[in-house]
C-alpha cells in the first residue's frame, strides 16, 4: 500500500436527534452533534470516520482544526501511526489535549479506515485479530427520567434479550430514588441483568462517599466518574474505601491521562472514549499501558470502531452500545445478539454513510 496517497479531506457537521433524549446532571440534549470525515486517496477507497465533540457551538473550532492538520498530509503516502507522530507534533502549540487531539483523532480513525479497506480487510483483521463476538450493555436509555417511566425504558433497553446489561444513571436529588429505580431494573431483568451505573460527576468527594456507600451492596457492576474526572487523587481515595469498582475514563484526553491515573491508583477500571483518547493510534497505545497494569479496559461511545480496536485490546472487558449515529450511517450488518456485539467480516471499520439523512440533518459550520 505504498501508493495510497491522500488527496482530499472532507469535512460534514450534522446534528442528529435522540430516540431518547438525553437528561443528565449537565443538562437536557435533544439531539447530538457529530463531523463526518471523507479522506479521499488516489484509489478508489475511502476513508470514514465520526466524532461526536457533545456541543453543537463546537463543531467549527474543532473542523477548522481538522482542515489546518488536513493539510501536512496532502499527497503523502497513507502511513496511520506515522502520521499520528507528525500530526500529535503539529499539535504541540495548541496544546495536546481538547480540540488539538480531536481532530487529529478524527483523522487518524479515517487513515486507519482507509488503510484497511485497501488490504480489503477488517481493520481488526489488518491488526492482527479475528473478529470475536465482543460483550457489551446498553447505555442509550436510564438517565434521569421520571420514576414512572423506568420500567417501560428498561423493557425497550432489554430489547426482547438482545442485552443482559444495562447502564443506569444515578445520582438523584434522594437516596431513595436511587434505590427505586435499581430495585426495578433488578426485578425486571431478572437474576442474570448486569447494571452498571453512572453518576457524571455530580459530586464533590464527601458526598460521592455517602451515596456510594449506601448503594454498595445493591449489586452495581460498577460506579461510573463519581466525581470530577480530573480528581484522580479523591477518587482513589473512594477506591480505597468502596467495594464496588470505580470505573473512568472517558475524559482521559491521550494516554498520559491513562498514566496519571495509574500512578494515583484511581480506579479499578477504565473506559477510554475513542475521541478523547486519541483514534485508533491512541487507543493502541493506551491499551499496551493497561495491559501492563492488568487494568480491565471497556469503551465509551463509538461502538463500531471501538469494537474492532476491543479485539487488540488485550484487557478487554466491555463493550457500551449507543444507536446516537445511526441514522447517519449505513447499516453495514453489525449485529447485536444475547449480549453479544458482531462485527462484520468486510473491509475497514464498517462505517460508510447514509447520504440522505447526512443532507438532512447537516448544519453549517
Amino acid at each position: 500500500m505504498t501508493n495510497l496517497i491522500v488527496k482530499n479531506i472532507n469535512i460534514r457537521a450534522v446534528n442528529v436527534p435522540l430516540d431518547k433524549p438525553i437528561i443528565a446532571h449537565l443538562g437536557t440534549f435533544e439531539s447530538w452533534p457529530y463531523l463526518c470525515i471523507d479522506v479521499h486517496t488516489n484509489s478508489n477507497s475511502i476513508g470514514r470516520s465520526y466524532i461526536g465533540p457533545y456541543l453543537l457551538s463546537q463543531l467549527g473550532s474543532i473542523s477548522k482544526c481538522i482542515e489546518a492538520l488536513s493539510k501536512f498530509f496532502l499527497d503523502k503516502n497513507i502511513k496511520p501511526f506515522d502520521f499520528f507522530k507528525e500530526g500529535f507534533k503539529k499539535t504541540a502549540l495548541l496544546g495536546y489535549q481538547g480540540v488539538g487531539l480531536y481532530a487529529l483523532a478524527a483523522l487518524d480513525i479515517a487513515f486507519w479506515d482507509v488503510y484497511a479497506k485497501e488490504a480489503n480487510l477488517p481493520l481488526a483483521v489488518l491488526l492482527g485479530s479475528d473478529l470475536k463476538a465482543l460483550d457489551t450493555y446498553n447505555s442509550r436509555g436510564l438517565w434521569l427520567i421520571p420514576l414512572d417511566k423506568v420500567e417501560k425504558e428498561v423493557n425497550d433497553l432489554l430489547d426482547n434479550g438482545s442485552f443482559n446489561a444495562l447502564k443506569v444513571r444515578i445520582g438523584r436529588d434522594i437516596l431513595k430514588e436511587d434505590i427505586n429505580v435499581i430495585e426495578k431494573i433488578k426485578k425486571i431483568g431478572g437474576d442474570n441483568i448486569t447494571i452498571m451505573s453512572d453518576f457524571n460527576c455530580c459530586y464533590e468527594y464527601d458526598t460521592a462517599l455517602k451515596r456510594m456507600l449506601a448503594l454498595d451492596d445493591i449489586g452495581l457492576y460498577w460506579f461510573e466518574e463519581p466525581i470530577n474526572y480530573r480528581n484522580f487523587e479523591d477518587c482513589a481515595k473512594l477506591s480505597a474505601r468502596i467495594k464496588t469498582p470505580i470505573n473512568i475514563g472517558e475524559n482521559f484526553h491521550g494516554p498520559y491521562d491513562l498514566i496519571r491515573s495509574i500512578n494515583a491508583n484511581a480506579s479499578t477500571y477504565i473506559m477510554p472514549d475513542l475521541m478523547r483518547i486519541g483514534g485508533v493510534s491512541g487507543w493502541l497505545k493506551a491499551a499496551n499501558i493497561a495491559e501492563a497494569y492488568n487494568l480491565k479496559f471497556s469503551t465509551h461511545l463509538y461502538p463500531e470502531v471501538s469494537a474492532h480496536l476491543m479485539h487488540l485490546t488485550p484487557t478487554a472487558h466491555w463493550l457500551e452500545w449507543v444507536d446516537w449515529a445511526n441514522p447517519i450511517l449505513k447499516d453495514t450488518g453489525f449485529k447485536i445478539n444475547n449480549g453479544k456485539y458482531h462485527i462484520p467480516n468486510i473491509p475497514g471499520t464498517g462505517i460508510e454513510w447514509n447520504e440522505s439523512n447526512i443532507e438532512k440533518y447537516k448544519v453549517n459550520v
